[in-house]
């Protein structure tokens, strides 16, 4: 489902807002959860999951194009878990 699908859907089941807010308000949880991370803040939603951060050490790459081998900084990558409830809903 693509964030289009999601507005469309949720604009049908609650009537009494406008597609436009739900945009809005898409947007304004989408980018609560995203600043929390970049502050490496756990964000947990009880009944769906959790987000959470987790580190990759730097790691030593080559380039397929001209076999120059180049390192690659560590970074961090968004990982998100799956409540007990969502996967029993699920299963």
């Amino acid at each position: 489902m693509k964030k289009s699908d999601f507005i469309t859907l949720l604009s049908k089941k609650l009537e009494n807002y406008n597609e436009m807010d739900i945009s809005l308000s898409a947007d304004l949880i989408q980018n609560s959860i995203v600043e929390s991370l970049k502050r490496r803040k756990r964000v947990e939603i009880r009944g769906f999951g959790s987000f959470c951060l987790r580190d990759r050490k730097s790691i030593r790459a080559r380039n397929p194009k001209s076999g120059e081998s180049i390192e690659l900084p560590k970074r961090s990558i968004p990982y998100f878990r799956a409540s007990k409830l969502l996967k029993q809903r699920i299963n």
